[in-house]
């Protein structure tokens, strides 16, 4: 028994066609998705189309919840500040009526269990607060406070875009990085198979965190060509960024923003080229 989940493609087309395209000899028999199956990338659409078609079942990521309610009243501050969140605003005005409610459908949460097998909990972040995930540098006290209450004893969770294997007693940890924006520093695609095999200790999942090679060169045409460059500016670059280096620019700024001056946070356009002056790899906020 093989299953596959899919995090954080971000509307990343072409990094998601290429693991569709490993999975095809993975001998998966059920695919699912982790969250945030959109924003920053600019084929949101055609990613939601991929999704429909195959019918993998998913769970709701922060960007998804945001973007879901951008033009509802549940938008809520700070997403109401279109400037701020220029990516988010533009996503959900260019997503079709139909994917944006997929979007306000999707639970929180799934429980997968299967004859024999350890259950496993499925959520995008923390089982409560979809905004913050689970870090190889959290300590074990922090991680068993967030996680009070979850009685499956596997967790598959995402939102950091860096794999992770990891006990914390009494639960086993898994995430399989990011389809369409890593942060390891690994430009490939990735995604996580779980597979089971048996031990001493009788079932178990095995963690194996794939890593898909994909054509980066299409990237900035497709920014370009989309709008998103236009509409999101300094941002998008960033984004873009991200995608073609791996690295977590995209959040680590917003790390850094929120300790600057009003004047700087007022104005993105100038607050990323005096962030991409002092921060990097080696350098993170």
């Amino acid at each position: 028994m093989r299953l596959a989940f899919l995090a954080d493609i971000h509307g990343n087309l072409p990094a998601l066609e290429a693991v569709v395209a490993d999975l095809r000899g993975q001998g998966v028999e059920q695919v699912y998705l982790a969250g945030d199956q959109v924003n920053r990338v600019p084929w949101n659409n055609e990613v939601m189309d991929l999704i429909a078609d195959a019918g993998w079942p998913a769970i709701v990521g922060n960007h998804d919840l945001v973007v879901g309610r951008i033009f509802t009243p549940n938008n809520t501050p700070p997403f109401t500040n279109r400037d701020r969140f220029r990516s988010l605003w533009w996503t959900a005005s260019t997503l079709a009526p139909r994917h944006l409610a997929v979007l306000r459908r999707l639970p929180a949460a799934r429980r997968i269990a299967l004859p024999g097998l350890p259950p496993i909990r499925l959520f995008h972040a923390l089982p409560h607060n979809l905004f913050v995930g689970i870090y190889p540098e959290m300590v074990d006290a922090t991680v068993r406070q967030h996680l009070a209450g979850v009685a499956e004893p596997v967790i598959v969770c995402a939102h950091t875009h860096r794999p992770l294997a990891r006990t914390v007693a009494p639960w086993t940890i898994f995430n399989g990085g990011s389809v369409g924006l890593p942060y390891n520093g690994d430009t490939r695609a990735q995604y996580l198979i779980l597979e089971a095999e048996h031990g001493r200790g009788g079932w178990a999942w095995r963690p194996i965190v794939r890593h898909v090679d994909y054509d980066h060169s299409v990237l900035r045409p497709a920014y370009a060509a989309s709008g998103m460059l236009a509409a999101t500016g300094a941002m998008g670059e960033l984004h873009l960024l991200t995608a073609e280096s791996g690295h977590p620019y995209s959040s680590d700024f917003g790390v850094w923003l929120r300790d600057q001056p009003d004047a700087v946070r007022a104005d993105l356009d100038r607050a990323v080229p005096l962030y991409l002056a002092v921060h990097g790899p080696g350098t993170w906020a």
